[in-house]
Order: structure tokens, then sequence, then C-alpha cells
């Protein structure tokens, strides 16, 4: 499991009078997927990533490293390179500016121009749950116009944008969180993975959340102590999109989790994103027993269940 990085009140009285930081700072992920690290080197274990547009508190900087906590209150280490940083003043202008979520379930690419298609054109690939300024009537040639966090601007076929207030306020639809995980499918397992080019088991169950407007915890542990608790022996009662759970048996301890699809059946990250058979009896059987499964719908605004819409740092 990952760890946690948790700041003492005393170490962030300490920074804070020493100057090195200013609690009203923030940053913007300015890549559509960033990597956030255990400690604040290249060679420092990834403990999850980030999306373009995840509004970052800075906690705390050293050299080109910048410790940072994230929405679900995750914290770790992400190299300054690729986080725009923005006072509170800023920050303020961004909650407010009309924004678009990149809602395709793969990734896209944006341009310099509404018609150049040539690599030499690329200002940036995107992935889903990307956020970028922008307005679906700034239009040309079937591409919209958008503003990365960085100021830099791009054009991105239409249809792939959602405007954010809509996208952050979707009720509850196992359809989508499950079409989303489902396009990850054959995706490599990576450790501490968040985004659509390769993820973990827990990383899959948030990606698909996200996809349907809202903020799970980071990990399977942490994901198993939210929602409803369900009976994790009766298969017949899951519903799509609920979360099951495996580990230790002995001692409790998960270290695995999927979303159940339909049928007996689950989609998650092992090995690869792939769907296995929770049914002894079934196809593809994944021969390992459930030991908790929890239910998020019904539960938004629970902890460790939070729609975008009701998250204070997006608006």
């Amino acid at each position: 499991m990952r760890r946690l990085l948790v700041l003492t009140i005393a170490a962030i009285a300490a920074w804070a009078s020493s100057g090195a930081w200013a609690a009203d700072e923030w940053a913007l992920v300015r890549l559509s997927v960033t990597h956030i690290r255990g400690a604040g080197k290249e060679s420092a274990e990834m403990v999850s990533q980030a999306l373009m547009g995840t509004p970052l508190k800075i906690l705390e900087k050293d050299g080109g490293w910048w410790r940072v906590e994230s929405p679900e209150g995750y914290q770790g280490w992400v190299d300054d390179l690729a986080l725009a940083p923005k006072d509170e003043a800023q920050m303020a202008e961004w909650r407010k500016a009309p924004r678009l979520v990149m809602t395709n379930p793969y990734q896209i690419e944006a341009y310099a121009t509404p018609d150049c298609q040539q690599t030499r054109c690329l200002v940036t690939d995107l992935v889903n749950g990307d956020i970028v300024e922008g307005s679906l009537t700034d239009l040309d040639n079937g591409r919209v116009k958008v503003t990365l966090p960085d100021g830099r601007t791009a054009w991105a076929e239409a249809d792939c944008f959602t405007p954010i207030e809509k996208w952050s306020s979707q009720p509850f639809d196992a359809d989508v969180i499950l079409n989303q995980a489902f396009a990850c499918m054959g995706a490599p397992y990576l450790w501490g993975g968040l985004s659509t080019k390769g993820t973990d088991c827990s990383g899959l169950v948030r990606i698909g959340y996200f996809a349907n407007g809202r903020i799970l915890r980071r990990d399977a542990s942490q994901q198993a102590r939210t929602g409803q608790q369900l009976d994790p022996t009766d298969i017949a009662a899951f519903q799509p999109a609920d979360l099951l759970f495996f580990g230790n048996k002995s001692t409790g301890r998960i270290t695995h989790v999927g979303l159940y699809d339909r049928d007996g059946y689950m989609i998650h990250s092992s090995g690869r994103v792939r769907r296995n058979s929770i049914d002894p009896n079934g196809q593809d059987y994944y021969d390992r027993e459930i030991l908790k499964a929890v239910r998020i719908n019904g539960h938004d605004n629970t902890d460790g269940i939070t729609p975008v819409a009701s998250h204070s740092w997006y608006f």
C-alpha cells in the first residue's frame, strides 16, 4: 500500500514562519498527467498521479520539487516543471472561468491551429478528466479553442469536451463509470497510475468514478472504508459499479479492488485491465475471496465520496 506523507502541525508552522512557502500557494497540473512521488527525486517511488487542471495545494518546496496535496487529501512530491503555480487570486479567477473537461474515453490531441493535423502542430495530448479553460461557443472547423493551465492555447475536437458545470453535477450513472473503465481494457498495470495511460487497481476505480464527476479516495484500503458496506458473499445483491475488495483474510488487510460489472463479472487492474468472473462456476474465474464490498451509489458527500461540484477547490 502507498504511504501517506503526513506533515505535522509543528512542521507546517515551522515552514510558514521560515517563509519557505505560503499557505495560499496553489498549482494547476500543466501536463495531461503528471507523477506524484514519495520523495523529491526522479528515482523515488511513484505513489499517485494527477491530471491536467487538477488544483493542488503547495505544502513545501525543495529546489525543483514541490510537495503537494491533491483534492482527495493525498500528499507527495511533483517536479515543478509539471505545474503552473497560482496565487489565491489567480485560483479564484480560475474557479469562475469557463472551463471544459475532456470527456472522450480515449486520449486525444490538441493542435496549434483549428485545421492543422500534422505532428509538428501538436501542442499536447489530453486524457479523460483533463480540465482546461474554454467555451464550446469558441469553435472553428469542429474544434474548440482551449487554454491550458500554463497559458498555452490549443485547438481540439469540440465533441470531446463537456462544460465543467454539467460534468461535475452528473447524477450517478453506473454505465458512465464502467464504460470508462472498459475503455482502459488491456492497459498495463502501473503502480500509482491514475490515468487512462496506465493504472493500478484503485486508480481504475478512481478513473471510472471521476468520469462520473466524483472524487473517491486514492487507495483500495481507503476506498473500502467508504460508502455502504455490503455482504461480500451475496453476489446476487451486487449492483453495477459496486466496489469489491480482496486481500489477506487472516489480517483483514485490503490489497486489491475491482468494479462490479454485471452477471457475476468485475473489471479490475491486475497485470492489465481485464474482466474476470467472481463466480467459481464462471469463465475466467478470479480465484480470490471477496473480503469486503462497498456501494458508492446514494452516498455522495459522505466521507471519501465527493462530487466535484461540492469540492471548494474547483468552485
